[in-house]
């Protein structure tokens, strides 16, 4: 197969997709979905790993290295994700990442649902349990990594060393529980999407020496996203982590709301902005906004009580370029103007 053959497979339907789109359809009609079970082929479905969450003994109880690898020695696999297959949950029992190569993808991990875009890259480690819904002609490539390569790759300090990846895969050679991934965010870039395509190419041709062609595209592929893209990871922490980085969040907010963005913490902690708005409003129940606002209309009182500044100094010391911006807030938040706050608060020191 050559590359030109490889991208048109992409983008059409195989007999696997055709079969999950036929399923997806029939189960719009409950009568028509019935019949649809009633004539499958059990042991057909059974030969070609088909997963219909329906019939029970086509489920896994997970998803392990054997299922996949028909050369132990290669330890990866490279293939394109089926559309339409259906969504369940599930774990492996080796490293699975998954790129998306063209349109959209749903992953969900711990309840909480993401969609992917063109070039969001997603590492999955051994354990975790999650699930990927592709419902369209979308095309997600996905990797499928035994241990054995993680640490032969990973492990070499020649290559990797002081990065977020590193840490990350070393970390999970083993298996752990809980909600831990990473995505990175690259966008359109073609080197990235050209190494992933003859990395394709190499684990469907398998011709000679092509497991060791197919490792250094894999070394050359991770070091691109670490040259590139580390800053872009997303890494969702685990319930007490999260809601202790979320109390470290917030106390640094607070301590810099003159100049706090979203966009300052989400670098600060390797994270995207929108994880990190979510994160947020997950943990502690306020938005970025509600909390920056917050901080602010705390020390623009004390200000009002404990200094003659006037106003528009104020609003300047506490974040605001705009001091009617300024005034209205404070209004909204305290029912009076920051003069006639001033002026109450001055009345009742006297009294």
């Amino acid at each position: 197969m050559n590359k030109a053959e490889l991208l048109h497979d992409l983008y059409e339907l195989n007999e696997t997709e055709l079969f999950y789109r036929s399923y997806q359809n029939a189960k719009e009609d409950p009568e028509r979905f019935r019949a649809f079970l009633d004539h499958l082929d059990l042991d057909d479905c059974l030969r070609k790993h088909l997963i219909i969450p329906e019939k029970k003994e086509t489920m896994p109880p997970s998803m392990r290295d054997e299922y996949f690898y028909s050369d132990s020695d290669a330890g990866m696999v490279i293939q394109k994700h089926n559309c339409y297959s259906p969504a369940f949950d599930h774990f492996h029992t080796y490293f699975e990442a998954f790129y998306v190569y063209e349109g959209t993808c749903e992953h969900e991990v711990g309840g909480v649902k993401t969609e992917l875009h063109l070039g969001d890259f997603c590492i999955i480690p051994p354990g975790v349990s999650h699930r990927i819904s592709v419902q369209s002609q979308s095309i997600v490539i996905v990797m499928i990594l035994s241990s054995g390569v993680i640490e032969n790759t990973f492990r070499n300090p020649t290559y990797y060393k002081n990065n977020l990846l590193s840490e990350f895969f070393l970390k999970n050679l083993r298996f752990t529980s809980g909600n831990d991934f990473l995505t990175f965010h690259t966008g359109n870039d073609s080197d990235l999407r050209d190494i992933l395509i003859r990395m394709m190419l190499e684990s469907t041709n398998k011709y000679r020496e092509y497991d060791a062609i197919l490792s250094a595209y894999f070394s050359i592929f991770f070091a691109n996203l670490i040259r590139h893209y580390e800053k872009t990871i997303e890494r969702p922490l685990m319930n007490g982590e999260k809601a202790e980085k979320a109390l470290e969040i917030t106390t640094w907010i607070q301590e810099h709301h003159t100049d706090a963005t979203l966009q300052q913490i989400a670098d600060r902690y390797h994270y995207t902005a929108e994880y990190t708005s979510r994160m947020i409003k997950q943990t502690t129940g306020r938005t970025f906004m509600d909390i920056l606002t917050d901080a602010r209309m705390k020390h623009a009182v004390s200000l009002l009580k404990s200094t003659n500044l006037p106003v528009s100094e104020i609003a300047y010391r506490t974040g605001y370029v705009n001091t009617e911006n300024f005034i209205r807030t404070f209004r909204k938040r305290y029912q009076k103007s920051p003069t006639q706050y001033r002026r109450d608060s001055t009345h009742e020191y006297i009294l």
